[in-house]
This record gives structure tokens, sequence and C-alpha cells, in this order.
């Protein structure tokens, strides 16, 4: 790999690591999956770069990458939860996390992984990852009218899950 290319695929990968971070947290819930998983992404669009692949939209076939990736995550963490239950529950609050004053941030997870996972997905890759309509579209398999439509569907769900979760707060 030439000095050139190892410089273009740094580029890549300052420019779009956040949005797939943020779109594997989002799916996974845990800080040091998401971090492993985006490694993951990462390095097989190096390969796949290395093998000439030329994406239309760098952003969304990463993030379909990632997409696939999480279906294979939740088969492996399946198999570890059957294996072990040594884990604690996916919604016990780090005590950290309560430190640092993100009660809130976790109250919204929750709420997100209380929605139904279409509509989880479909914000997660429109606000996360920043995605436009058209390229979660090609992510989700849908059209960007129906992105849209799924969008305002999620959200309208996902602002009663805070109001149900989160009474004192104001519509």
């Amino acid at each position: 790999m030439s000095v050139e290319s190892v410089e273009s695929f740094a580029e890549i990968y300052e420019q779009h690591y956040p949005r797939v971070f943020r779109y594997l947290l989002g799916r996974l819930g845990r800080r040091h999956d998401a971090e492993e998983l985006a490694a993951e992404v990462f390095a097989k669009a190096l390969e796949g770069l290395g093998r000439g692949s030329e994406p239309r939209h760098m952003r969304s076939w990463l993030v379909g990458i990632a997409d696939h990736l999480v279906s294979h995550a939740w088969r492996r963490r399946a198999v570890e939860q059957r294996h072990a239950d040594t884990e604690p529950p996916a919604n016990a609050i780090d005590p950290e996390e309560l430190a640092m004053g993100r009660i809130e941030h976790e109250l919204l997870w929750r709420c997100l992984d209380a929605l139904e996972p279409d509509h989880r997905r479909v914000l997660l890759l429109r606000i996360a990852a920043e995605l436009p309509a058209r390229e979660v579209g090609a992510v989700m398999g849908r059209t960007e009218e129906a992105v849209r439509s799924l969008q305002l569907r999620a959200l309208a769900a996902l602002r009663k899950q805070w109001m149900e979760a989160n009474p004192d707060a104001r519509p």
C-alpha cells in the first residue's frame, strides 16, 4: 500500500469514524463493543478498498458494513450469554456515568432500546450516523419517502417513551 493510499484511508477514517461509532454504540449499547466493532468496520473497509471496491457513497457503505457486522455481533453475544450469565444487566447504570451526570443520556438510550427495531435503526442511521434519507434507504432497503415516514413515526414513539420514562419533562 502506498503512502498516498494510507493517507487517503486515514482521512476516510477521521471523517467517518465518529458517525460509525455513534451508530454502533446505539445498536450495541456498550462502548467497548462499539469501539471493537468500529475497528472491524474500518478493517473490512480497508480490505474492500484494497480489492478495488469504489463505493458510491462512502459513509453509507461504511454504515452498511457496520450494520452487517452488528447482526454477527448479536449472534455472538447470544451464544456468550447462553454460556455465562456473569455480565451485569444491560440496563445497569455504571456508577462512573452517574458521577459524570449522564443520567439523562442513559435514560435516552433506554428509551431508544425500548423502540421497535426499525424505529431504533432509522433514528440511529439518520441522527447518530448522520446519513441522509436516501442513503438510509439504501442501507434499510426502503425508499427515501418510506425512510422519512418511518423516521417521523420513530420520533413520535421516542417522544412517548421519553415522556413515560421522565414524567417531569416538558413536551
